[in-house]
């Protein structure tokens, strides 16, 4: 973990700052270890505090590297001002998109004489480069993920609802060693399957219908992602067009992953193909996101990301298409970024599933 840091100290001069203040918990996960829900970081040039309160005393000699701790008798900001460990002059970086502006007022107040200086991505993109330890747990994740699919769809048919899926899912997730799911489990079946985000409810599958399943679980600290669209009886030919068309898509951005290129140029590729078919204002998210500690996580596989992509970096493809009112599509794999390439983690059929 002290590693970590370092590479973090190593960003100070092109940020020029002399310290870097964290309170996102997932970014502290990956810094020094700590894996509790109340914490700040704070790193100067030769120096790591962690900060939290009472409930984590015995988890923080377990967890945390790389960094003294200290149990705050009141609140983060007093923690400073008392402390004299912590008092510090100098130009600070904060995570502006996390810090909540009562906390960056208070900041300011206990730390007088400091330059607040805003920072994005800074411990998002270190952390976004995987060693191999972090990948074969992610590969872990993905193998458990792989097998519930399996398991369940035998699960899925006429009468059976989305929160009954979604609960085997979650079941089977920690019977095979997970922690639990990564995120809520999209189950969307029939026009529910427009719905890109959409939760799953109470409704029943019917015969005909799309079934989207969008799902994944948390491996000793670490992500799987995966979305699969199977049928539930023989598909009409649009069903079919519109499944072969977001596969099609599906495949071309995975092959064009690799390291160098921009997530913006991915996402084109999926994109064009979809949009010579004629859907393509019905693709209207992003191709895919990076994979981690969290679920969506730096880097983006996005029209909108100019970023190059990097080797060691774990991103989804998941193209898809939306038809309100009818249905949709959506196939998604994890992928590694490799130099010239890339590996697939995920196994799952990709092929239409006719249940």
């Amino acid at each position: 973990m002290e590693t970590r840091i370092q590479k973090l100290r190593q960003e100070f001069d092109r940020l020029h700052i002399d310290a870097f203040l964290s309170n996102r918990l997932s970014n502290i996960q990956y810094l020094c270890g700590y894996s509790g829900s109340n914490g700040l970081l704070f790193v100067t040039r030769d120096k790591a505090y962690f900060l939290t309160d009472f409930r984590y005393q015995e988890q923080i000699k377990r967890q945390v590297k790389g960094a003294e701790s200290f149990i705050i008798k009141k609140d983060f900001p007093t923690e400073f001002k008392d402390n004299a460990k912590l008092h510090f002059k100098g130009k600070i970086g904060f995570e502006a998109v996390f810090m909540t502006v009562d906390l960056f007022n208070k900041m300011k107040d206990a730390m007088p004489g400091c330059e607040w200086i805003p920072t994005d991505n800074v411990a998002e993109e270190i952390a976004s480069v995987k060693d191999e330890d972090e990948l074969a747990l992610i590969r872990k994740a993905i193998d458990i993920t792989d097998q519930v699919f399996l398991e369940i769809l035998p699960l899925i048919k006429p009468g059976v609802t989305e929160s009954e899926i979604a609960g085997e899912i979650a079941y089977r997730h920690i019977k095979h060693g997970a922690k639990g799911n990564s995120f809520d489990s999209i189950i969307a079946s029939g026009v529910n399957s427009s719905l890109p985000h959409a939760g799953a409810t109470e409704k029943k599958v019917a015969k005909g219908d799309f079934v989207t399943l969008d799902f994944g679980c948390v491996y000793k600290g670490y992500c799987s992602d995966m979305t699969r669209t199977v049928i539930v009886g023989k598909p009409t030919a649009k069903q079919k067009e519109i499944y072969d068309l977001v596969l099609k898509a599906q495949l071309a951005g995975v092959e064009a992953c690799k390291a160098g290129i921009t997530g913006k140029s991915v996402d084109k590729v999926a994109r064009d193909i979809i949009a010579a078919a004629g859907y393509g204002e019905y693709f209207g998210h992003g191709l895919g996101h990076g994979l981690g500690i969290e679920v969506h996580a730096h880097p983006r596989v996005s029209f909108m990301f100019e970023h190059m992509l990097y080797e060691n970096q774990v991103v989804t493809i998941e193209p898809g298409v939306y038809l309100p009112d009818w249905g949709g599509v959506r196939i998604e794999d994890d992928v590694v970024i490799k130099d010239g390439g890339y590996v697939n983690l995920t196994k799952s059929e990709k092929k239409l599933i006719i249940l």
